[in-house]
């Protein structure tokens, strides 16, 4: 130590925080501050190998001035500072805007349930108030749910009813835009040590196999479905789960997959799936629509307007004034009561009671019991294909206006041959020209006659007349078969099958003996349904085949819309 300085390290202290990013001078009360100066503080930092680039010059100076002013003063400043690391940002993904409005309203709707603002009572008290109204689409009439009136609406103008509670993307929908991690930068503390930057996460997990992200971070949609977006990640199921009923917390549903409902499906809503519908509660009188199957595991209650559709099967615990079309076999538990039902394959009801209303079914049905004790009109159609049955008709019809048209065109030639001695070239042409006619007629009423072959073949091939009852047929019960009406003035009690025999007439095998049903029954003739005994081994394999071409130029086409004919009318 030179003469005239004086040692401050006891009048001194250096202190840092955790990361040593700053320092912290103390200055301790002292009557002395003899050797008190900016660069005496700068040594005395140096002394403690803090690096010249991180001490401030300027504060040191501030702080000697403090010191000086008032040393009697504990004083206290930063007076070194290292550099902070810059972390890397992790991969982050940012909803798209239409999405996230999406998700906005759908919350805000969601609050405003909750919080009362929605309920089903005041929609319903709209509905009552506007139902003798023109302009809401009701009528007395009305037979189906979307003739329900819908003046229940939010300030855009759309229905309550229609505001599904799910955001539900198409396959190539903008989902998210991605942003790419970043690697960070190091920093350095006062003494010169470096103090390592984060990296950014890649966030792989945040996107299932579901969403596509591009090289310039679109994140787009690989299936349809529900989107699940969350803080933590997003995807997208074709798979829709509803936790409870579907109301106006969930809206009418349309969904490209398949749809499970936890609880019921309440008055004038809906659930229409590409998939397969699975509810477990009650369907009131409800729209149900599914390009699969549908299974209700309780039921349906319809209301005489509630339907539902399957292109494949249903199954249901119970049918209750419910319209419906089922493209494949329906299964039913306990009962089907005043409904009208059409099924294209096998009615497998072996325990259900069938009371009142109308049935038609393509196959075989096995039902517990038709009709009821007091007496109620009921109705089942067995082995029946309408659509192609109508087509037969119409080639039958188109058919003998053919023959017509062959036979006139022929007497007219015939006189024509026997009146002319020696023909003109007029009369030659005129002649071939009738000829040319009759050819043309000939050659569409063999197109005809094999569009008709095809159709009998496909009416023998997916139809089946065969009824199985495990109960009873009780009095009142109309049944229909090909070719036949039957109705039933007394109680069938006990097991019975009903075929058409070898004789194309009903025949009834009740309790193991076999007998002509009008033994039991008063038999009718009837084309209600349309008798179909051709089967032509040369046709045998074709087994699917649309009622009606959609290329507009078969002879399936003519047969639909009437053109089979020119100028045979």
């Amino acid at each position: 130590m030179e003469r005239g300085e004086h040692d401050i390290d006891h009048l001194l202290k250096l202190s840092t925080d955790s990361s040593n990013i700053e320092g912290t001078l103390i200055w301790e009360p002292s009557e002395s501050v003899s050797g008190i100066s900016s660069l005496a503080l700068q040594g005395y930092l140096s002394g403690r190998n803090v690096q010249d680039s991180a001490i401030d010059s300027d504060a040191l100076e501030t702080f000697s001035k403090a010191i000086h002013a008032e040393p009697l003063v504990a004083h206290e400043l930063v007076v070194a500072r290292g550099t902070p690391p810059i972390h890397g940002d992790s991969a982050t993904y940012t909803i798209d805007p239409y999405i996230a409005a999406q998700i906005e309203r759908i919350s805000a709707r969601a609050d405003a349930i909750k919080a009362g603002n929605i309920t089903r009572s005041m929609i319903e008290q709209t509905l009552d108030d506007g139902a003798d109204d023109p302009e809401c689409g009701h009528t007395d009439d009305a037979n189906e749910p979307s003739d329900l009136p819908e003046t229940d609406s939010d300030e855009s103008g759309t229905s309550h009813y229609d505001q599904m509670g799910f955001v539900v993307v198409e396959r190539g929908d903008t989902i998210a835009h991605k942003s790419e991690r970043s690697e960070g930068v190091d920093g350095c503390d006062i003494f010169g040590k470096t103090i390592p930057a984060h990296e950014g996460k890649l966030n792989e997990g945040f996107l299932d196999e579901s969403i596509f992200v591009s090289p310039d971070g679109v994140c787009t949609a690989l299936i349809s479905g529900v989107l699940n977006a969350t803080e933590t990640s997003i995807s997208i199921s074709n798979h829709l789960c509803v936790n409870g009923d579907v109301d106006f917390t969930t809206g009418r549903i349309t969904f490209p997959g398949s749809v499970s409902v936890k609880g019921s499906v309440r008055d004038r809503f809906f659930v229409h799936a590409l998939k397969d519908i699975e509810i477990d509660g009650l369907v009131e009188a409800a729209d149900l629509q599914s390009d699969q199957s549908i299974t209700l595991h309780r039921g349906m209650a319809g209301k005489d307007i509630g339907q539902t559709n399957a292109e494949q099967n249903l199954t249901a615990g119970y049918l209750e004034s419910v319209i419906g079309t089922i493209k494949g076999n329906a299964t039913v538990n306990s009962e089907i009561t005043n409904c009208t039902l059409i099924i294209r394959g096998e009615l497998h009801a072996d325990s259900a009671a069938l009371r009142g209303g109308a049935v038609e079914v393509s196959k075989t049905a096995r039902i517990g019991s038709i009709g009821s004790v007091q007496g109620v009109k009921t109705e089942v159609r067995i082995g029946t294909l309408p659509d192609v049955e109508k087509l037969i008709r119409n080639a039958d019809e188109l058919l003998k206006q053919i023959e017509r048209k062959i036979e006139t065109e022929t007497s007219k030639k015939e006189r024509m041959d026997k009146a002319i001695t020696k023909a003109t070239p007029q009369q030659i042409e005129e002649l071939m020209g009738l000829q040319f006619e009759i050819d043309e007629l000939q050659s569409r009423k063999n197109d005809l006659d094999t569009s008709r072959d095809i159709l009998l073949n496909l009416l023998s091939i997916h139809t089946q007349a065969r009824l199985e009852i495990t109960k009873a047929i009780y009095a009142k019960s109309v049944l229909y078969f090909p070719g036949y009406r039957c109705e039933f003035s007394n109680d069938l009690i006990g097991e019975s099958v009903i075929t058409i025999g070898s004789n194309g007439k009903p025949t009834l095998n009740y309790l193991g003996k076999s007998m002509p049903l009008s033994e039991r029954a008063r038999i009718i003739p009837d084309d209600r349904i349309l008798k179909a005994e051709f089967i032509d081994p040369d046709l045998a394999e074709i087994e699917q085949i649309e009622p009606v071409c959609n290329d507009g130029q078969g002879p399936l086409d003519d047969l639909a819309d009437g053109s089979a004919l020119p100028n045979a009318a």
